[in-house]
C-alpha cells in the first residue's frame, strides 16, 4: 500500500499533467492527440494500418469515408520508432507555436488552415496514391511557420543553425536520408499545400487582391473565434484589421523563438 506522501506525489503529478494538457491550444491538442493515438494503435496492430490509409479506390467503391481523416493521422509504419517519436515532438512544437503566435485568438482560422491543407493534399494523392500523410500535415505546419519567420535563426540537430526559411527543405532532406533515399512525397505535398495557402490568404491580399480562401462561417459558428488579448482598438473599441489577420514576414507580432531540435 503506497504511503500517503507517495499518493499525494502521484496525485500532484497527475494534476500537473492534466493542467498542462488543458493549456495546450485546442487545435494543437486535437491534432497531436489524434495523431499519436492513431499511429500507436496502428503500430500495435490494435487496428490494421491498411484500414486507415488514404486510399481512394476504397473511399469511392467501399465508402471508407473515415480514410479522409485517418489518412492524415497515421505516420508511415515502415520507419523506425525514433523517427516517429521525433515527428510527434515536432508536430507539437510547431503547431502549438503557430496557434499561440500568428493564430493567437483565431482558433477557427487555424483549423481552416489545417483542413485546407488536408484538402489540397487529398487532391494530389488522387493521382499518386500516397496513403500516410501525417508527415504532410507536419510539413504544412513547418512551412507556414517558416514563412512567417523567414530570417529567424533556428537550431536543428547537432547545433546546426540556419535561417528559418530553409527549415522545410532541411527537414525533407533529413527525412529522405533517414528513409534510405526514399523521397517523402507526403512532406512535399504538405509543403505545396502550405505555400498555396500562404499565397492565397497572405501574399495575394497584401498586393491588393482578394482572399480567395476565407475561413468558412461554419468554422466560426462551431469552433468560435476569440480576439487577441492585445489587439489594438479604434476609438469605437473595435479591433483593427491588421491585428486580426496574418502578419507579413519581417513584421508583426507573436513571432516566438527558434526551436532547438535534437
Amino acid at each position: 500500500m503506497p504511503r500517503p506522501t507517495q499518493a499525494r506525489g502521484v496525485s500532484s503529478d497527475a494534476s500537473q499533467l492534466a493542467s498542462w494538457y488543458a493549456s495546450v491550444p485546442a487545435v494543437t491538442r486535437a491534432i497531436v492527440t489524434a495523431t499519436i493515438t492513431t499511429t500507436i494503435a496502428a503500430r500495435l496492430r490494435v487496428i490494421s494500418p491498411f484500414m486507415l490509409g488514404l486510399y481512394w479506390p476504397l473511399i469511392w467503391n467501399k465508402f471508407h469515408i473515415w480514410r479522409l481523416l485517418t489518412g492524415f493521422l497515421i505516420h508511415k509504419f515502415n520507419v523506425n520508432l525514433f523517427n516517429t517519436i521525433m515527428m510527434f515532438i515536432m508536430l507539437y512544437q510547431y503547431t502549438a507555436d503557430l496557434e499561440r503566435g500568428e493564430f493567437a485568438g483565431r482558433t477557427a482560422d487555424f483549423a481552416w488552415f489545417i483542413v485546407f491543407c488536408m484538402g489540397a493534399m487529398s487532391a494530389v494523392t488522387w493521382l499518386t496514391q500516397t496513403m500516410c500523410l501525417a508527415e504532410g500535415v507536419l510539413m504544412a505546419v513547418i512551412t507556414l511557420w517558416s514563412l512567417h519567420r523567414q530570417e529567424q535563426i533556428v537550431s536543428f540537430y547537432f547545433g546546426f543553425k540556419f535561417p528559418a526559411r530553409y527549415l522545410p527543405y532541411v527537414t525533407i532532406a533529413l527525412e529522405c536520408v533517414l528513409d534510405h533515399g526514399v523521397i517523402p512525397y507526403g512532406m512535399v505535398y504538405g509543403w505545396m499545400a502550405a505555400h498555396l495557402y500562404y499565397y492565397l490568404s497572405v501574399d495575394l491580399p497584401s498586393q491588393g487582391g482578394l482572399n480567395y480562401i476565407p475561413t468558412p462561417q461554419l468554422f466560426y459558428r462551431y469552433i468560435g473565434q476569440v480576439r487577441r488579448a492585445n489587439a489594438q482598438t479604434t476609438s469605437s473599441g473595435s479591433a483593427t484589421t491588421s491585428n486580426l489577420y496574418h502578419q507579413r514576414p519581417g513584421g508583426g507580432h507573436f513571432w516566438g523563438t527558434g526551436r532547438t531540435m535534437g
